[in-house]
């Protein structure tokens, strides 16, 4: 069924708690809790609805929009989204984190501890050696697909794939959550148990160490030009300047305005420096980081909602439309912001 308010576009309902959104060139595709995914379109038309034979933990949309891959706890499976033809399917242990190429050529899957890589069929090209942990993050650092960083326990490590090496492990104190690499290359950046952010130099490791936040830090992102990375600090969103040499004594630029902890966050494509934020109360924020601001200063939203729907998903699609994913299966378009 699809519905439309006055801060709505439109509504679908997925059935169950939604909490993966990724776009796609005129849509997204969004998958829930028991690993139902749907493809929709920008009018809210349901093109495919596919399902993962297991509870879904990670999704991803190749950048050409042709592939969508879907982890879970004992599978991974990847399909032609001009069909919705299963194109390969794979045993695996824990997978949540998904990384496609930017040629869309490779998907990196995290499986329990190691690192597989796929080709854009699915079919197995490489495994790595195991990692310490569970994999936790993963992401392409170079944009020729050659090396992949991947996050587990005490760091993160940097893979070549194409020459089976080990190229850098990046050390870190503790296990981390989630991982963030600069459009550049230049900086990896890792979210960490202990209510810090780690980040690195690359090549080199050269680090910094963020503390302070309230909550674990497991959700950041840059914005496509790699000057800013956001990323959550319980019910406020911080954002970095990795300009020059990076944020090494720079205060964060702080979001106030949200009521419960942040759950999601999306950049707007292109270099608007425009983020979106979601919490657990179902508020939908928007953040506009204008040309004056400086390290240090607090700012309010530009635009906030309440849904009164708890958010665990969020994406932007047709440049300027931000989408949620809520825990009671709505999957919303809002009106442009």
């Amino acid at each position: 069924m699809t519905t439309a308010t006055a801060d709505t576009r439109w509504t679908v309902d997925l059935g169950e708690p939604v909490i993966h959104c990724v776009p796609l060139p005129g849509g997204l595709a969004a998958g829930g809790s028991e690993g139902t995914i749907v493809v929709v379109d920008l009018s809210s038309s349901v093109l495919l609805r596919l399902h993962l034979d297991d509870f879904l933990l990670g999704l991803a949309a190749s950048p050409d929009g042709t592939r969508l891959a879907a982890g879970g706890g004992e599978r991974v499976a990847v399909w032609d989204l001009a069909d919705g033809r299963l194109l390969a399917e794979h045993p695996t242990q824990w997978s949540s984190a998904l990384a496609w190429s930017a040629r869309s050529d490779l998907l990196a899957v995290g499986d329990g501890k190691q690192v597989r890589v796929l080709d854009r069929d699915g079919a197995p090209r490489w495994t790595s050696t195991p990692l310490t942990s569970t994999v936790a993050g993963l992401a392409f650092l170079r944009r020729d697909g050659r090396r992949i960083t991947a996050a587990a326990y005490r760091g993160v490590t940097i893979f070549e794939p194409d020459s089976d090496r080990l190229i850098e492990h990046l050390l870190a104190p503790g296990s981390i959550a989630g991982i963030a690499v600069a459009p550049n290359g230049r900086w990896v950046v890792g979210g960490s148990q202990d209510a810090t952010l780690h980040g690195w130099k690359v090549p080199g490791g050269d680090d910094f160490r963020m503390s302070g936040f309230p909550t674990t830090v497991s959700r950041l992102a840059f914005e496509s030009s790699g000057r800013w990375m956001a990323c959550d600090g319980g019910d406020a969103v911080a954002f970095w300047d990795f300009s020059g040499h990076g944020p090494t004594g720079r205060e964060a630029v702080l979001g106030d305005g949200h009521r419960g902890l942040i759950t999601a966050m999306a950049w707007y494509p292109g270099n608007a420096r425009t983020l979106v934020t979601g919490d657990g109360n179902g508020d939908v924020m928007t953040w506009v980081l204008d040309t004056s601001v400086r390290p240090g200063e607090r700012i309010g939203p530009t635009r906030a909602r309440s849904t009164g729907d708890p958010i665990d998903a969020l994406t932007v699609v047709d440049g300027y439309h931000p989408v949620t994913g809520h825990r009671s299966g709505a999957i919303t378009c809002g009106t442009a912001s």
